[in-house]
C-alpha cells in the first residue's frame, strides 16, 4: 500500500505590524522643554511609521527634560507607568505609555541598563520582577551632553555681558553731569573763549598796538655794536 507523504506544514503568517504613512512633524514649540535640534530631527524620522508615534514622541521630550541634564545623563531611571498616568504634564494612558517604551527602545532612544544582581527582589507577597531602569541611547546621549555644553557656553556669555553692562552703568553714574558734559558735549565754538598759548586773542580793532618806550641805553649801546661791525669789515 502506496502511503501518500503529507505536504509540510505552512507556518502562520505573521500579522503585519502596522504602519503610518502620514509625515509626521511634531511641534518644537509647545510645552517649556524642546530637544536638541539634532534629537529632535533624527527622532522624527526613526518614529515617522508607528502609529503611536505621538505618544512615543511626547514620551520622549518628557524623558529628556528630566533625565538629560549634566547632573542626570549618566544615569538611570525607572519609568513608571502607574505614577506617569497622574502626571499633569504627559496626557498618556498607561496603555499608551507601555507601548511608547516599546517604541523608543526599538528605534534606539532608550536603552536597558545593566542590572547587576538577580533581576528579582523578596517582598512581603514574595518575589517580584525588579523594575525596569534604562538610559538615553548611545546616538542620541552625545547629543544631549553637547547641547549641555552648548547652553552652559551660552549662558558664560551671557553672564559676562551683564557683568560688563553694569560696569558701565557704574561708571556713567559716577561721572559729574559737568564731566559728563565735557567728555560728550560738542567743542565750544564761543569766539571770546579761543586762547593761545601767548593768552588770550584780541579783538582787531584796525589800530596798531601802541609801541613801547625807547630805552637811550639801549639805543646807545646798539649804535656802538653797529659800528664796531662795520668797522671790523672795513666799511
Amino acid at each position: 500500500m502506496l502511503v501518500q507523504p503529507r505536504p509540510p506544514l505552512a507556518l502562520a503568517p505573521k500579522p503585519r505590524e502596522r504602519r503610518n504613512r502620514r509625515p509626521f512633524h511634531p511641534s518644537q514649540g509647545e510645552g517649556p522643554y524642546r530637544l536638541p535640534r539634532d534629537a529632535h530631527e533624527r527622532l522624527t524620522v526613526a518614529l515617522a511609521s508607528f502609529k503611536n508615534r505621538e505618544a512615543a514622541y511626547a514620551l520622549a521630550v518628557f524623558l529628556a527634560r528630566y533625565w538629560s541634564a549634566p547632573s542626570r545623563i549618566v544615569e538611570a531611571f525607572h519609568v513608571d507607568r502607574r505614577a506617569l498616568v497622574d502626571h499633569g504634564e504627559l496626557d498618556l494612558t498607561e496603555k499608551q505609555i507601555r507601548s511608547a517604551i516599546a517604541t523608543l527602545e526599538q528605534v534606539g532612544y532608550i536603552d536597558r541598563a545593566l542590572t547587576l544582581g538577580s533581576k528579582y527582589k523578596a517582598t512581603e507577597e514574595g518575589l517580584r520582577r525588579k523594575p525596569i531602569r534604562f538610559q538615553f541611547g548611545s546616538e542620541y546621549a552625545p547629543m544631549f551632553i553637547a547641547a549641555n555644553r552648548r547652553a552652559a557656553a551660552a549662558r558664560g556669555r551671557q553672564a559676562a555681558s551683564e557683568r560688563s553692562q553694569v560696569l558701565v552703568n557704574s561708571w556713567r553714574a559716577s561721572v559729574s553731569p559737568i564731566e559728563a558734559q565735557t567728555l560728550k558735549g560738542p567743542k565750544s565754538k564761543n569766539p571770546s573763549e579761543r586762547t593761545v598759548h601767548m593768552g588770550p586773542l584780541v579783538k582787531e580793532s584796525g589800530i596798531p598796538p601802541k609801541a613801547s618806550e625807547p630805552n637811550p641805553r639801549l639805543e646807545a649801546a646798539l649804535d656802538r655794536l653797529l659800528q664796531g661791525i662795520r668797522q671790523s669789515r672795513g666799511g
